[in-house]
């Protein structure tokens, strides 16, 4: 057996001795992957029965993929994380509806969300992950089927990834191979934040074996693989989870520096020359395919409340932890951060594989320990260590999820685990295990699937979808505020719903907010901040300011208790939920004077001028004005400002200058004017511009890898 070797054997240095492995000392084990032993390699076979196990491995990945989801398979309006308060409700499933219906409508991506949060950059949300290829999906099948087969499609993928990666780089046996796989895919923690809604963390974890074995494959070929493994570390950025997407490209650093070395000490300084070569050109074509997310990303978050320094504050105590393994895990609020555990069997069979493997095992091991230490949190010395030498490593929430790194590490050793038990079989009952090597196989894939099932069941969280159609309330609400914008001051309403009516909510949810919108939203709500916050308003409290709200275009405020200020309109109760009026609305364009020195005013000292603006066209991303003046003045968009708006005066380019950072301001001279406000990024222009590099550079890498170089024999 082969632990993770780094592939070829590269040319020796004169007076070295020649080793079958690069970094296995001895002989090997007598397990059941041999070629002189009954379980035959895959290459051995004749073509149509490797086809046929293929296709066999594949049924029975997709059948626990299917257990794992049961019933929703077969139930059409049921769905794992249907609970209207997870992830997919919260903030994916309405991401996916307004992409569908720009799509089909106006044939074009969706670059800005305005339907919450007072606003923001649809293009560059993780949460939506508009530009991985998978999420297009949406386009072709009713939202509901469209999440279903994400999941079922990324755990099928995590599962064949592994399969992969313990059949080549470990050198495992078809049926160990497949336990490995169901191991991983299967693993509790993943189910958990599954069930949670965290469907592009799923995403990107899905990828982390394949990350795995394209690093591996890169070191082996650099020229055959370097093309593909970019490929794959692009769609592990663009699957929209960017902590986990770190975690992932610290464990491709962790096996490079491991393969090279291993590679080094057998074969010198010159036998990593290329693979370094390959492992650069692949780190240049993935981080320029997914530079379409990336530099939006970037600029959101130097722009959200994540620009400023977030102290993580998890810790989780050795005993703690050591007890999740075995699955005993405290109560929580949020119980899928808590879950350790591999499963029991998992544990049993990687238990046996550590034994069995012996010294070959540790570089693994202790990649598991070391993991395990950072999942720790404040509780480790390890990750103050981490953290003062890895950029950003303490600024993501839910430190425990480094622990799926390990998983995948522990489900490896599972598969080596029940190689070695196949390895003893054969050697006490040869004929026997001849005879029925099918069945033994078989037999132990299904235990572990059956066990695993067992621990995860109820973990999906699969329930009736009841949230997509809205309610009364959101209905009276969207009818009374028409392209006003809602205000709930306990956050009243729910997203899907607002974009379902097209309602624009100045209150909203999630992890990325416009930092000085929040600020601001803080003074309008009547409320306090402190530090980083993913929502609006930050409590269910607060006494709404109707001037700063009116400035924000907001015409409607909701309330589950009554509110005493006379500006606000009591319309209608439903419930125990008030409606009220806004009665300074100040619409969704005014004119403000100018300050004394003819810059734009404070929110202090902001005076509106009576002059008309009559709205022309309002959109999700291009609004068109006409504005009257008697003397010059500001033409104040309210929408939060942010960078990738540009505005034209009578079809001229007109700067926009910035009221208290957060209000977009384009000055005005006397008369009537037609002002066009739009949204046109730069980032998203200049990453599209860089991904279409990339894939130049990828699909030169792979005609030069994959295509024959004629051989012409010297004369």
């Amino acid at each position: 057996m082969r632990v993770f070797s780094s592939g070829d054997r590269a040319p020796l240095r004169r007076g070295t001795r020649s080793r079958p492995d690069l970094n296995v000392r001895g002989p090997e084990p007598r397990l059941a992957d041999r070629d002189d032993q009954p379980l035959r390699r895959a290459r051995d076979l004749p073509l149509r029965e490797r086809w046929a196990m293929i296709a066999g491995q594949a049924l029975v990945l997709i059948a626990v993929a299917v257990a794992l989801l049961w019933p929703a398979p077969i139930h059409s309006n049921e769905l794992p994380a249907g609970d209207p308060y997870s992830d997919i409700m919260i903030s994916h499933w309405p991401s996916a509806l307004l992409l569908k219906r720009t799509i089909a409508d106006e044939h074009r991506l969706p670059l800005w969300n305005p339907f919450y949060g007072g606003g923001r950059p649809l293009s560059a949300d993780p949460l939506a992950a508009i530009f991985y290829p998978p999420t297009q999906l949406v386009n072709l099948v009713p939202i509901r089927d469209y999440y279903l087969l994400l999941m079922l499609g990324h755990l099928v993928l995590a599962g064949l990834g592994t399969l992969l990666l313990a059949r080549h780089a470990f050198r495992l046996s078809r049926w160990a191979s497949l336990v490995a796989a169901v191991s991983f895919m299967a693993t509790p923690r993943l189910i958990a934040h599954l069930g949670a809604g965290h469907m592009t963390l799923v995403q990107a974890v899905a990828w982390y074996p394949w990350l795995a074995l394209g690093c591996w494959a890169t070191i082996k070929d650099p020229r055959r693989w370097a093309a593909p493994f970019g490929v794959v570390l692009a769609l592990a950025v663009l699957a929209g989870h960017p902590q986990m997407a770190y975690y992932g490209m610290m464990m491709v650093a962790g096996v490079a520096l491991w393969l090279l070395g291993t590679r080094w000490r057998a074969c010198g300084s010159r036998a990593i020359v290329s693979p370094l070569l390959g492992l650069a050109v692949a780190g240049l074509g993935g981080l320029l395919l997914s530079s379409i997310h990336l530099l939006p990303l970037l600029e959101f978050t130097n722009h959200s409340t994540r620009q400023d320094a977030i102290a993580a504050t998890d810790a989780y105590p050795i005993l703690q932890v050591v007890k999740a393994l075995f699955g005993h895990t405290p109560p929580s609020a949020v119980p899928w951060e808590n879950v350790m555990q591999p499963g029991g069997l998992v544990l049993l069979l990687a238990a046996v594989g550590i034994v069995a493997a012996g010294r070959r095992i540790l570089p693994l091991l202790g990649g598991i320990v070391l993991i395990g230490a950072l999942a720790m949190g404040n509780a480790s010395p390890l990750f103050y260590v981490a953290a003062h030498v890895l950029p950003e490593f303490d600024s993501f929430r839910g430190l425990s999820r480094i622990w799926l790194v390990a998983l995948l590490g522990i489900a490896l050793l599972a598969g080596i685990g029940a190689e070695a038990l196949l390895g003893l079989l054969h050697s006490y009952h040869p004929r026997y295990l001849r005879r029925n090597q099918l069945m033994l196989g078989f037999v132990m894939v299904l235990l572990v699937s059956v066990t695993l099932i067992k621990v995860d069941q109820g973990r999906a969280q699969v329930k009736e979808i009841t949230a997509t159609t809205p309610p009364p309330l959101e209905q009276t609400v969207a009818q009374l505020a028409g392209t006003s914008r809602s205000y709930g001051v306990q956050r009243n309403l729910p997203q899907l719903g607002a974009v379902t009516l097209n309602l624009r909510m100045a209150d909203g949810w999630d992890p990325l907010l416009i930092e000085n919108y929040v600020k601001f939203m803080s003074k309008a709500g009547g409320y306090k901040i402190k530090g980083y916050q993913l929502t609006i308003p930050s409590a269910d409290d607060g006494t709404p300011n109707p001037k700063l709200l009116g400035l924000m275009h907001v015409g409607i405020v909701i309330s589950n208790k009554r509110l005493t200020n006379p500006e606000l309109a009591d319309i209608v109760t439903m419930g125990k939920v008030m409606i009220y009026r806004n009665k300074e609305d100040a619409g969704p364009a005014y004119l403000v004077k100018p300050a004394a020195d003819g810059a734009p005013p404070t929110l202090d000292a902001l005076q509106r001028l009576p002059g008309g603006v009559t709205p022309m066209l309002l959109s999700r991303e291009n609004d068109h004005f006409q504005a009257t003046t008697n003397e010059p003045a500001y033409l104040v968009v309210a929408d939060p400002a942010y960078p990738g708006w540009q505005a034209t005066v009578d079809a001229k380019p007109a700067d926009i200058e910035l009221i208290d950072g957060i209000l977009p301001a384009i000055k005005l001279t006397p008369g009537t004017h037609t002002v066009v406000y739009h949204y046109a990024p730069t980032s998203v222009k200049g990453g599209a511009i860089l991904a279409l590099a990339g894939l130049l550079l990828t699909i030169g890498g792979l005609l030069f890898g994959w295509t024959r170089i004629p051989y012409r024999k010297s004369d």
